[in-house]
């Protein structure tokens, strides 16, 4: 009888190149024809860096702690930061609840994204900082969270959540202050459409765009696969509607690539919310001081800007935190030793 590692790599043998092929173009793939001049044409070598100072930049992050209960209910603790110098704007959420297990996940993400969002608000109040830095992606943010959650208490969340992110983006803008989002991963295929639409426009009658590419091929794939130095994409402007109320908003994206061992990064920037913008402006830019934020602020390969790194470390729940403090003080006040699941309880020990 095969054990499972021995599975495994009579799995990997079977696909390893339609896995490599997903990960990275291939050498002889026909994408690099298709897109080999106008990806050029469209990527921009990163900018000479100088360090960033006499500015101050905020950042913010969230953690998340969940624990199932014997009863099948969830507890739930999320905490945010937003980091402005030596200040902390902390915001926490904790819930013990009942969530659908297809909604758990979802659920806790837009829990941990509206304590962000609370944590720069609180933030902007007080404070008036040349850049705010979040963890995560804005458009992902946007689209497909309208959804009724299976969530005791949270069936309507979206509303309260959109709301919130509204707020906060208004009362950026009414400061003049750039709200910037970095994702370290994403599905994003904004800037492949571009480049095709621009193939389209050149050749009206081209036929060699294969149909699979209207499915496949994000942004990133094709970044690591063909950028030949560090830089970024053409930034794109977008008019990203204003779900919370009406009208529409300009976000401008791009992918940077910090250096060419490492991954993209998705970056998207609002600068304002005020006035009409198109669905997509060619040949957008960044200003010279956002491009260098974000390539002065790369680190390493573990650390892709210093700022998020920092408050990272800082909002991270620790099992010792969480074991020796925070549940502790459960089973005090609460007084039931048996709150957990079996499994939950075997985890726990093995720790």
């Amino acid at each position: 009888m095969k054990d499972t590692f021995t599975l495994f790599m009579d799995f990997l043998r079977t696909n390893r190149e339609e896995i490599r092929n997903s990960l990275e173009m291939a050498a002889d793939s026909w994408r690099r024809d298709l897109y080999g001049t106008v990806f050029r044409n469209n990527f921009i070598s990163a900018p000479e860096t100088e360090p960033v100072t006499g500015k101050s930049i905020s950042s913010t992050d969230s953690t998340e702690f969940i624990r199932e209960l014997y009863n099948g209910k969830k507890l739930i603790l999320i905490r945010a930061y937003t980091v402005l110098g030596k200040k902390i704007f902390p915001s926490f959420i904790s819930e013990v609840i009942s969530v659908s297990r297809d909604d758990l996940q979802q659920f806790t993400i837009m829990l941990m994204e509206h304590s962000e969002h609370i944590s720069i608000l609180e933030m902007l109040r007080e404070e008036s900082p040349d850049y705010v830095l979040v963890d995560g992606s804005l458009t992902g943010r946007i689209f497909g969270k309208f959804k009724t959650l299976n969530a005791d208490g949270y069936r309507e969340f979206s509303r309260k959540y959109m709301e919130t992110l509204g707020e906060m983006l208004e009362t950026a803008s009414k400061k003049r202050i750039p709200v910037i989002f970095m994702a370290k991963s994403s599905e994003s295929k904004l800037f492949r459409t571009y480049l095709l639409n621009l193939l389209k426009q050149e050749n009206p009658h081209n036929q060699y765009i294969p149909e699979e590419e209207n499915l496949s091929a994000s942004d990133h794939f094709l970044v690591k696969s063909m950028a030949k130095e560090a830089g970024y994409t053409v930034p794109l402007l977008q008019a990203v509607p204003r779900i919370w109320s009406d009208g529409r908003f300009p976000v401008l994206t791009t992918h940077i690539l910090p250096r060419l061992n490492d991954l993209p990064l998705k970056v998207d920037v609002v600068f304002s919310t005020d006035g009409q913008v198109p669905d997509v402006t060619e040949g957008s830019t960044l200003p010279g001081d956002v491009l260098n934020l974000m390539f002065w602020g790369y680190g390493d390969l573990k650390t892709y800007n210093i700022w998020l790194a920092d408050v990272d470390r800082l909002v991270k729940f620790r099992n010792s935190e969480v074991e020796n403090i925070y549940m502790r003080a459960f089973e005090r006040e609460i007084g039931v030793s048996f709150y957990e699941t079996r499994g939950e309880r075997r985890a726990r020990l093995r720790i």
